[in-house]
């Protein structure tokens, strides 16, 4: 009865696996955008504060002033957000549907192999995004768990960690691998509008850790 339950379990690994990596990659995407969000608020709102400036000197240029309030300013940090997200799934996310499994010591040879066949380059980017991306969505399971149980802090805390301390060591660095196989694999160079993409997405995932 076990062994036939285990079998089945693997059967079905090949489906819900690949799945869980991409979600978890999209939620850390999500809240690296929301990082991304509040960025682009702060520089849009500097640079038409700087306008405002100018344009109040002159009486005829002071009703431009009013023509961007702070809803035009927030609607266009969360579009820039949304593009950027929709983005960084399309170039991190999607691939990992097309993860493979393979034993803990396939994959280690695996990248080994990869590290050492070519030298260091910007197709190292994606796999490294994929890092900090899908422990940003780690860390954000982590709150949602926690604040879930708000009221019995302790088991919060306890669930939180748990699965954070689940999601890194059994999802992340699969995630990573199959990130990395997908980049030795690409045949052209690392576009610029990826690297646009990937550069602030990952540095925006760090910041939301």
């Amino acid at each position: 009865m076990e062994l036939r339950v285990e079998q089945r379990v693997k059967s079905a690994r090949w489906i819900f696996l690949p799945i869980g990596l991409c979600a978890l990659c999209a939620v850390g995407a999500h809240a690296a955008a929301d990082v991304l969000a509040g960025r682009t608020l702060l520089v849009v709102d500097r640079i038409d504060a700087f306008f405002d400036g100018i344009f109040a000197r002159w009486s005829f240029t002071a009703p431009m002033v009013d023509w961007i309030g702070l809803s035009q300013r927030t609607f266009f940090a969360r579009a820039v957000a949304l593009v950027w997200e929709l983005a960084s799934d399309a170039i991190l996310a999607i691939p990992l549907l097309d993860y493979r499994e393979r034993t803990a010591a396939d994959e280690w040879a695996l990248a080994r192999a990869t590290l050492t066949k070519r030298r260091p380059s910007l197709r190292l980017l994606p796999p490294l995004a994929t890092l900090l991306v899908t422990l940003s969505g780690a860390r954000a399971i982590q709150r949602l768990v926690r604040a879930s149980l708000l009221h019995v802090s302790w088991l919060g805390q306890l669930l939180g960690l748990l699965a954070l301390l689940a999601l890194a060591g059994l999802f992340v660095p699969r995630a990573v691998f199959r990130s990395l196989e997908h980049a030795s694999a690409r045949k052209a160079a690392l576009g610029l509008l990826a690297l646009i993409v990937l550069l602030p997405l990952a540095l925006a995932a760090l910041g939301s850790l």
